[in-house]
């Protein structure tokens, strides 16, 4: 099957679904059978494949090479861009879509791009005062900031009211 097929389909489901009342769903539906359009002539599996790479290198950076060599950052981050990344994804962290595995795969992909000098300067950069003598710990700190961010928003979720403004609460 081709993506083409699955173009037919969903332009077939954009009428009823505009009939029925759906109008912003038939838009998104057609929108996504235009934006297939470049993908037409390929199988459905070449097209999830591709999906896969471009969701890894969304997430991490890392543009997957072909065959079944390691994957390499294009270019390696200069200590700057790394810690743009960094506190990208620290600001991510109170984002509840933001699952620990993209933190893993952000953590696997700077480990693989740093070396230990540039892994200590970024985590002084994101403001990492501790002494760090390794490449390991400057990740473990950098790693550890994330999580107590994100864990500390969980947290923040499951209390009451937690984000009510302070008052009378007496009706």
């Amino acid at each position: 099957m081709k993506v083409a097929n699955l173009q037919g389909f969903l332009r077939s489901l954009s009428e009823p679904l505009e009939s029925a009342g759906a109008k912003a769903v038939a838009q998104e539906v057609q929108r996504v059978t235009e934006c297939l359009q470049a993908f037409r002539d390929q199988s459905l599996k070449e097209f999830a494949d591709f999906l896969i790479k471009a969701e890894e290198y969304a997430r991490t950076g890392v543009l997957a090479s072909a065959g079944r060599s390691r994957t390499r950052p294009a270019a390696a981050p200069s200590v700057e861009e790394a810690a743009q990344r960094v506190l990208a994804l620290y600001e991510r962290a109170a984002d509840p879509d933001l699952q620990y595995g993209t933190i893993d795969a952000e953590m696997k992909a700077l480990d693989k791009a740093l070396n230990k000098d540039q892994a200590v300067a970024v985590a002084k950069q994101v403001g990492i005062t501790k002494s760090l003598g390794t490449k390991k710990a400057a990740l473990q700190e950098i790693r550890r900031k994330i999580e107590e961010r994100k864990e500390s928003f969980e947290r923040i979720q499951f209390r009451p009211n937690a984000l009510a403004p302070s008052g009378n609460t007496n009706g």
